[in-house]
């Protein structure tokens, strides 16, 4: 029995270049997660994103200022007790 090759012949030079560049591509595969989330941290509207921080850093002030202010009320409280 006979098998007859339809690709072209390479030499020896090329079978090497190519060996090594599929052995390149095996070891350095594409990594979808680490370039997902580049691509989401540069979609970021970091203007919004600084509005949105001073408005929760604001309501954290407010909740401090009303925690103290409720303290304050016990403590004047237990000191007439």
């Amino acid at each position: 029995m006979t098998i007859i090759s339809t690709a072209k012949p390479v030499s020896l030079e090329e079978a090497l270049d190519i060996a090594e560049q599929r052995a390149y591509e095996s070891k350095t595969p594409s990594f979808p997660p680490l370039d997902d989330a580049a691509k989401v941290i540069r979609s970021i509207d970091w203007q919004e994103m600084g509005r949105r921080s001073r408005k929760g850093l604001n309501n954290v002030g407010l909740v401090l200022a009303v925690i103290g202010e409720k303290i304050h009320d016990v403590g004047a409280f237990l000191a007439q007790v």
